[in-house]
């Protein structure tokens, strides 16, 4: 199967979901992420913004902040190019961006995840292999290919799939969380 057939398939078994499994799930992921050993010792999270149906990532956003972590959210995807900025506001003052995204505003603080950081990677689904298939731009992709930082994909489990179609470009992430397991390479 090809991407985009693929991401059509997501779609929607996205768009089926269960109300109740989708909270039930978005609090097993968050448990699951903040049990371990990468997230308790990471001084700072890059993250995105969840919209829709997506993993919710606001929750962690949200606890990382009560307890001190910096959190960081894509801020520029300009010409296929992707940066971090600092998260200096509360979540419902961020402006609307690209694709209506929430990002940081113009002038926050640019961040370069390090060692030691992590990094929440987005997908419509991720395979055994700890490959994802995203929604297509390939920013997540550009900026994994340099990053030092830990990543981390998140999925629910009932969206995972036996393998996603790779091209050269497509990047891994070093664990998988699900609802069900924390998932790494052997």
């Amino acid at each position: 199967m090809d991407k985009v057939k693929l991401r059509t398939e997501i779609k929607e078994r996205i768009a089926a979901l269960d109300r109740t499994y989708i909270i039930e799930s978005d609090n097993a992921i968050f448990n699951n992420i903040i049990s371990m050993r990468e997230f308790i010792s990471a001084p700072r999270v890059f993250t995105y913004i969840s919209i829709d149906r997506e993993a919710d990532t606001r929750r962690l956003i949200e606890h990382c902040r009560n307890i001190g972590k910096q959190v960081a959210l894509p801020a520029n995807l300009n010409g296929g190019k992707m940066d971090f900025a600092l998260l200096e506001c509360a979540l419902n003052e961020l402006p609307s961006g690209l694709l209506g995204i929430p990002t940081p505003k113009d002038n926050a603080k640019k961040l370069i995840p390090e060692a030691g950081d992590i990094i929440i990677v987005p997908a419509l689904c991720y395979d055994e292999e700890f490959y994802r298939l995203g929604h297509g731009g390939g920013y997540f992709d550009r900026y994994l290919s340099d990053c030092k930082a830990f990543s981390i994909g998140i999925c629910r489990e009932k969206l995972m799939v036996s393998e996603v179609p790779r091209e050269f470009h497509d990047m891994r992430v070093n664990c998988l969380v699900t609802e069900k397991r924390i998932a790494r390479p052997e």
